[in-house]
């Protein structure tokens, strides 16, 4: 059976166009998350695995070269999230919010927005968040309350306060979703045309961190709560207009970039320790488990298969990208649960492995869009499957 991290590797090493070469270093980041597998008490990250998120180059890996970037593409990224995701779930759902944030600075920002937030991640190796949700507002974000009042000077002041924001305190730089009441129509498919998006400093007067959440999953990912206290933010801290707001909201997925990577990582982990505990508990020589471990391997090439696809076509990526991360995340779930059947009653203590994947899985299904958003934008807004 072929290294499926090593397989990855290449795939996120492979130059298809002119400019410098995209080869992150991951090695001393992996060796730093095997090293703290398991330590999830500060419901973060270590300092340590951060920096050596910083130093590994994958921050910068789909930057453009003239921002100081790897210029590797959204397939590319992808497949860092899935060798993250491979060894901490948690890690590789930061990296991917990161790399949505990224995204849509090179997408939408005015051209000193993105020399400044760009080179802040290639050059200080700054970590970006979004952070929209809020108690009541809806998987589609379109009831917030957090308010951005227009400025005399030109800026704004934001104030009110968000939940469920991964990467609280761990983020430098955030993408924060505040209701402007700007006139016109007010509903977009996901966000609000009355609805902006703001570049927020973490290090700005009137950013707070309200703590983190103690989660069932994902538990070393930062997710909490943050507040915004009359927090001014400049003329050029808004990105785009906000009759762009839901087409920027959704600008990842355009480009083929899914949560169906993270998904695939906690699949191929399942996978090998189903295997490890077959042979382990001397289970090969029986059909059933034999067979049982065959629907776990040809389910997690399905799940390949639709990852991959994601960044295939040429064009709006949207429908493969929300495909994959419904079926990934959905299919992680089945081959969690078919791993710890093979593992036995070990596998559902709270510090064995399986089940703390079996609980990645499912948040992934429940990260927005959550998978039932996915289903409804694709359908009704995106096309039919």
């Amino acid at each position: 059976m072929p290294n499926t991290e090593q397989s990855q590797r290449a795939t996120m090493d492979r130059t298809t166009t002119s400019g410098p070469p995209r080869r992150p270093d991951l090695t001393g980041l992996l060796d730093v998350l095997r090293s703290e597998a398991g330590d999830d008490a500060g419901g973060r990250p270590s300092d340590t695995a951060l920096d050596a998120l910083r130093g590994s180059g994958l921050l910068r890996l789909p930057v453009p070269a003239e921002y100081g970037g790897l210029g590797g593409s959204w397939r590319d990224v992808n497949a860092a999230i899935t060798s993250l995701s491979r060894v901490d779930a948690s890690m590789g759902i930061i990296l991917f919010l990161h790399h949505a944030a990224v995204s849509r600075i090179i997408g939408w920002g005015s051209e000193e927005q993105k020399k400044r937030c760009l080179t802040a991640v290639t050059r200080d190796g700054q970590i970006f968040a979004s952070s929209w949700s809020e108690p009541g507002a809806g998987a589609a974000k379109q009831h917030i309350a957090t308010t951005a009042t227009a400025r005399a000077d030109g800026g704004w002041e934001l104030s009110g306060a968000k939940t469920f924001t991964t990467g609280a305190g761990v983020a430098d730089l955030y993408l924060i979703l505040a209701r402007t009441g700007d006139s016109g129509p007010a509903t977009g498919s996901y966000g609000q045309t009355n609805q902006g998006i703001f570049v927020v400093e973490a290090a700005g007067a009137g950013f707070g961190v309200d703590g983190v959440l103690d989660l069932a999953g994902m538990r070393r990912s930062a997710t909490g709560l943050i507040r915004l206290d009359a927090y001014t933010a400049g003329s050029g801290d808004m990105l785009a207009r906000s009759t762009d707001t839901p087409t920027v909201i959704g600008h990842p997925h355009v480009l083929g970039l899914t949560l169906g990577a993270v998904a695939l990582g906690v699949a191929e982990t399942a996978h090998d320790l189903a295997l490890e505990a077959a042979r382990r508990r001397s289970l090969m020589d029986s059909p059933l488990y034999r067979h049982l471990l065959f629907e776990l391997g040809s389910r997690l090439a399905a799940v390949r298969g639709v990852v991959d696809a994601a960044t295939r076509p040429d064009g709006d990526r949207t429908v493969p990208a929300l495909t994959a991360k419904v079926f990934a995340s959905e299919t992680a779930e089945a081959i969690c649960r078919g791993a710890q059947e093979i593992a036995g009653s070990a596998a559902f203590s709270r510090a064995h492995p399986l089940n703390r994947l079996a609980q990645d899985a499912r948040a992934v299904t429940l990260m927005g869009p959550p998978n039932y958003l996915c289903r409804e934008l694709v359908t009704a807004g995106l096309g039919t499957l």
